[in-house]
């Protein structure tokens, strides 16, 4: 009789991480709360990166133009 061996159970939680050059980011998944996409994502910017100046009322947009 050869030795059945039982299936592993696929995890419940699990993380995906990307990285490129400006940013890490974290999907985190748990298919106990959402089966269909990730429960949290993180976004973690490194020093390097440097957040570009927006213009924040119309006036701003009218003086620039």
């Amino acid at each position: 009789m050869p030795f059945e061996k039982k299936p592993e159970p696929k995890p419940s939680k699990w993380e995906v991480v990307f990285e490129d050059e400006d940013t890490i980011s974290i999907w985190k998944y748990n298919t106990k709360k959402n089966p269909n996409g990730p429960i949290d994502v993180e976004y973690k910017y490194k020093k390097t990166f440097v957040q570009p100046k927006r213009n924040r009322t119309m006036k701003d947009l009218l003086k620039n133009s």
